[in-house]
């Protein structure tokens, strides 16, 4: 199959490899994420800098509550969820990339109401991290089951195990890609984490030695 070509078709073309990947099981899961993160890196730098922006306008707002979490009454989360919607409706750009910040701010939120552990050292990170979650849950992994029969023949509970397996490394990347757009104010130059490190040989050991 040429690079590109459609085996999955409520799946955008950028996403048919990193499903063939999980779908044929050849690869480790370490080398499906990391062609997974090529392709929701592309993804994202296509989307553009709005949810960079929105993010950090966000994050100030959180900011103003942060500082006496414990004493904040719900009047004051609900407040901040307004003061979201206004940043979204005022800012111009595609809703759908509006839409997809707002719920990843609203999802930190909730976390923060609800006493959840939430970085609030590196709020504008932990958003624009959630709004990448959200546009892989919805350009990719909520799409996967969306097919009457999946591409060389396996199972949908084989997908899901071999999604979860992955996932640990996607989430490490997303972390990554959320660091480089805060730090450069865009997401121009983002970059995946380093491949592991194979531990060199030494031609002196006994590799028979027990």
């Amino acid at each position: 199959m040429l690079d590109g070509d459609i085996v999955h078709s409520r799946l955008r073309r950028l996403y048919q490899k990193p499903y063939k990947w999980l779908c044929e099981g050849t690869a480790t899961s370490d080398e499906c994420a990391r062609v997974l993160l090529e392709k929701l890196k592309q993804d994202i730098k296509a989307k553009g800098d709005l949810p960079v922006f929105l993010s950090q306008a966000m994050a100030d707002s959180v900011a103003q509550i942060s500082r006496h979490l414990e004493e904040a009454r719900e009047g004051e989360f609900a407040r901040l969820s307004i003061e979201f919607e206004v940043l979204a409706q005022k800012a111009d750009g595609r809703p759908d990339l509006k839409e997809l910040t707002l719920r990843a701010s609203k999802g930190l939120l909730n976390d923060l109401r609800n006493g959840r552990e939430v970085d609030i050292t590196h709020i504008s990170e932990s958003i624009f991290g959630r709004y990448i979650h959200e546009v892989y849950e919805s350009e990719f992994k909520e799409r996967i089951p969306l097919t009457s029969e999946h591409h060389a023949g396996v199972t949908q509970g084989t997908l899901e195990r071999r999604i979860e397996a992955m996932q640990s490394s996607v989430d490490s990347g997303i972390q990554k890609f959320a660091q480089n757009a805060i730090r450069n104010q865009s997401v121009a130059k983002l970059s995946l984490p380093r491949r592991p490190s194979r531990k060199a040989i030494d031609l002196n050991e006994d590799l028979l030695a027990v």
